[in-house]
């Protein structure tokens, strides 16, 4: 119990809150903390989202499909985390992304109705979570304004960064040129150009419908 007081002092939500507190906090709440095996599926893309999912040990793979479902795209991440608290509550409540457990894992899964019964009551955790939800339209805010216009590479990097919840580290991109080129308003022969030269330039590999992008904020910063 002590490491899973460690690890949810560590998350935003959390922030602030003495150990007394979270002892309170737990004690009212069914705490349900499950084993996930590589590879399964915590939760899919789209599904009613009931719970908040707090990543205790292992990481876990966010992966995001277009409206037309010929794009995916895929980041990492490591133990502590928290998904869902963007999307537990508003108009639609549904999941934004697939998570998926990219090694063994523990998560403690919190539920809608335990926090509004028992956790609102907390006048830190209240301001944590409008803090955090704010922060995250603001961030979505600032991506609206991004300009789509420039050269080939510049709305390709701004399709990426409206698409990957953190703007670092390892990203994949499945589907293939065709519909990348697509989504861009590009020819095809552009976005082939465009990712060739890159590969040549260290910042992303190509296989066949799959870009892999080794360091997203080094494409950032070279576009």
């Amino acid at each position: 119990m002590d490491t899973i007081y460690e690890q949810l002092l560590q998350l935003p939500l959390f922030q602030g809150h003495s150990r007394e507190d979270l002892t309170a906090m737990l004690a009212k709440i069914k705490v349900d903390i499950r084993t996930i095996r590589q590879g399964q599926t915590i939760a899919r893309q789209d599904d009613p989202c009931h719970h908040i999912v707090f990543l205790l040990q292992g990481q876990v793979s966010l992966s995001r499909t277009s409206l037309h479902k010929d794009l995916t795209f895929t980041e990492h991440f490591e133990a502590p985390n928290a998904f869902g608290s963007d999307t537990i509550f508003g108009l639609r409540q549904n999941f934004s992304h697939t998570i998926t457990a990219r090694s063994d894992a523990r998560i403690l899964m919190l539920s809608k109705q335990n926090i509004v019964d028992h956790l609102f009551a907390y006048e830190v955790f209240r301001y944590n979570m409008l803090n955090h939800l704010t922060t995250r339209i603001q961030r979505s805010s600032s991506l609206l304004w991004a300009s789509d216009e420039g050269d080939t590479l510049h709305r390709f990097v701004t399709l990426l960064k409206r698409n990957y919840l953190y703007h670092g580290g390892p990203k994949q991109l499945d589907g293939g040129m065709v519909a990348l080129a697509r989504m861009l308003g590009e020819p095809r022969i552009h976005i082939s150009r465009m990712l060739n030269t890159l590969e040549t330039r260290g910042l992303v590999t190509l296989t066949r419908k799959h870009i892999n992008i080794p360091h997203l904020e080094q494409l950032i910063a070279n576009q």
